[in-house]
């Protein structure tokens, strides 16, 4: 769960023959919104419980439609029943994959946040709405080690016994610009680091940015726009991911990413 990064690794986790599920809610970059969106997931088991973390008159209601700012850009409707429906139904199931599962994957992609200032919430997509309706700021490095606690904590609630592996994706965010992209990963990277120090067995940082930007360190393995890594390079990094998570090579292992 978590960037589009993470993304890349499911798809090949598949391709292995291993089960695997990817962002239930979509690609969110932030750790606050995964924190929310895990703690949603982690009440599907009780509908009056999940009724009260998420009513609809929490989305918010643009020129006739209804926007989950938690979610992807996807989760919108003119029914705001219909689409608290839908996000029940995603998270009963991403409950199911996530208690099953045996290895569980969050993928950070930056420290930049954006709070809506009508409704006072900091979103995990902007759903295209109008950008001075939003403010951008960089967490603070206790702000992101507190929302990965709360993450971690979410996930233990669903299931106690899978691996969890947190990684920072490697995708430059220069839309940020190049300062602002560095400070980003710099603060993740550092806050992680930190927080898991402190954590129990069964919490991983896996380096997938440190392969990418250290070790390989070539635009010859970026795309053209400079942001994306080149298949080759993805996969150098899911090489390394696959031998120290599937070293087994259990065909009924099954990851949730």
């Amino acid at each position: 769960m978590g960037s589009c990064f993470g993304e890349e690794m499911h798809r090949r986790i598949l391709a292995k023959g291993h089960a695997s599920f990817a962002n239930p809610f979509g690609v969110i970059f932030h750790p606050k919104a995964l924190h929310n969106n895990c703690a949603l997931i982690a009440h599907a088991a009780d509908r009056s419980a999940f009724e009260s973390a998420l009513r609809t008159t929490d989305f918010y209601e643009h020129q006739g439609i209804f926007h989950s700012l938690q979610h992807a850009n996807r989760f919108q409707n003119t029914q705001p029943a219909q689409l608290l429906e839908e996000i029940y139904s995603i998270a009963q199931q991403a409950y199911i994959n996530i208690k099953q599962a045996q290895l569980i994957g969050i993928t950070l992609g930056t420290a930049w946040i954006y709070e809506h200032l009508p409704t006072q919430q900091f979103v995990g997509n902007c759903h295209k709405l109008p950008q001075q309706e939003f403010r951008k700021t960089l967490s603070l490095h206790a702000q992101i080690k507190n929302d990965v606690a709360g993450l971690l904590n979410a996930l233990r609630q669903i299931n106690d016994h899978a691996h969890l592996v947190i990684t920072v994706s490697p995708v430059r965010h220069l839309r940020d610009g190049a300062q602002e992209n560095l400070a980003s990963k710099s603060t993740l990277i550092s806050a992680l680091g930190e927080l898991l120090m402190e954590q129990q067995a069964k919490v991983h940082y896996f380096p997938a940015y440190e392969i990418i930007r250290e070790e390989l360190n070539d635009w010859q393995f970026f795309e053209a726009d400079k942001m994306h890594p080149t298949e080759e390079a993805i996969e150098v990094v899911f090489d390394r991911f696959y031998r120290a998570f599937f070293s087994t090579n259990d065909s009924t292992f099954s990851a949730v990413l």
